[in-house]
């Protein structure tokens, strides 16, 4: 596979300007968003919420919020547009959500791949495909990068009335007994945030809970990566078209979908043991664990990297600690990160911002109540779906284990179709 460092442009786009009046009953059609306006101690539109980190469960906690009349600011470390390693699959179910956040068409319009079926391959090419028919949704999943994702969201936050703090970090987190009381952002100017609620959503990072915890007195979180996950984008990538590849190797998986502008997505991820044993450079990584995948290496054959590689450790999977402080919600891979080969990880921010709106919106007595409720809800929503995965990953990080699994499911559509409505949710799998 060959390298070279070239630079991808992508034009802006412009949002689309809406008026953020809200009434006590609201029915906005043309973004499909039917919601009633709860007048509660939170659901007052005096009242201020702070959420760190705009990816797709920030930007879209925002936006609900932002319809139901709250004031809303958002605060992101990086400067938008940026790019970000992910698997950039927007699964079908996920339309439906972007529908009623009234961003769906400018997504589809932005030149990302429908796909249709995602195939799953072991080492030596042996595959069986999921059809993004059999998931409740649109019929056919997106592939759209998320520089262009995440920007379209932010701008959607902004025309509601968000205030969008973007190349700015959340420096200090200040405390009264239990709650936090207001942060201190640093970005082209130091300013102190006071709100009602805040919540994390900076990832897997769990940047403001970490604070907060600190400022709780709590022990710090440590240990070695369990994984290590790379990401870059290719030219002239050998795919089939409306194809998502999901393919293992010894050590670990990843996938290829094509994304806008003739460009390929690749992601992969391996124990972290695996990659320093190897020298834990990505492109060597590549070469000698990855394309031992016959997938992979078919795909890759003549391809050029045209962005320079991204990576992250990951230290733990499925649901992460509970906020310390009364008032600190998280939401999206900051409260839990599923596995990325379900496809469900973009599923699970979206379903998640949504869980936490309607419990703000709904919950007549305070932060604690809204945090006992998200957890209760939360546990009800997801947890059968992270036990799954925590099984699955330990299969596939398995010798043989893929192999095995990849043949018998080749042969048992019936067995297909329960894997992938177990990454989902119960409506998903019934």
């Amino acid at each position: 596979m060959s390298i070279r460092a070239a630079k991808v442009e992508t034009g802006p786009r412009n949002g689309r300007e809406y008026d953020p009046k809200i009434h006590e009953t609201v029915n906005v059609r043309r973004h499909r968003i039917d919601c009633l306006f709860v007048r509660t101690k939170i659901g007052d539109r005096a009242s201020r919420v702070v959420i760190a980190g705009a990816g797709p469960a920030g930007s879209s906690l925002a936006i609900r919020l932002a319809h139901y009349g709250f004031d809303v600011t958002l605060i992101e470390r990086e400067r938008f547009p940026r790019h970000k390693l992910c698997g950039e699959f927007i699964s079908p179910e996920s339309l439906g959500h972007f529908r009623d956040l009234g961003v769906r068409d400018d997504l589809l319009s932005l030149g990302g791949q429908r796909i249709y079926k995602t195939r799953f391959s072991n080492r030596k090419g042996r595959s069986f495909v999921i059809s993004s028919g059999i998931l409740n949704g649109e019929g056919f999943a997106l592939s759209l990068s998320r520089y262009e994702m995440d920007r379209c969201l932010m701008e959607r936050a902004k025309a509601l009335g968000v205030r969008v703090l973007d190349g700015t970090r959340v420096a200090n987190v200040m405390a009264d007994g239990e709650s936090i009381t207001r942060v201190e952002a640093v970005g082209d100017e130091r300013e102190t945030i006071i709100a009602d609620i805040f919540v994390d959503a900076t990832g897997r990072a769990s940047a403001l809970r970490k604070a907060a915890d600190r400022v709780a007195g709590g022990p710090g979180e440590a240990g070695k990566p369990l994984a290590i996950a790379f990401k870059t984008h290719l030219e002239s990538v050998r795919i089939e078209p409306g194809t998502c590849e999901i393919f293992f190797f010894p050590g670990g998986y990843g996938g290829i979908t094509s994304i806008e502008a003739g460009l390929a997505n690749l992601c992969f991820m391996m124990r972290a043991s695996k990659a320093r044993e190897l020298g834990a450079d990505a492109d060597v990584l590549l070469r000698k664990a990855v394309c031992q995948s016959r997938t992979a290496a078919s795909c890759l054959e003549g391809a050029d990297r045209v962005r320079d590689w991204l990576a992250v450790s990951i230290g733990s999977f499925g649901r992460t600690p509970r906020p310390r402080m009364r008032n600190l919600l998280s939401v999206g891979d900051a409260a839990a990160f599923i596995d990325p080969f379900t496809g469900s990880g973009m599923l699970m921010a979206l379903e998640g911002s949504k869980l936490l709106a309607d419990i703000i919106t709904s919950t007549s007595f305070g932060p604690v109540s809204i945090q006992e409720a998200y957890d209760a809800a939360f546990a009800r929503a997801f947890g059968r779906r992270l036990r799954v995965c925590s099984l699955l990953r330990r299969a596939a990080f398995l010798p043989m284990v893929p192999s095995i699994a990849i043949s018998l499911l080749g042969s048992s559509p019936r067995g297909r179709n329960y894997l992938a409505g177990a990454t989902r949710s119960e409506a998903a799998s019934g």
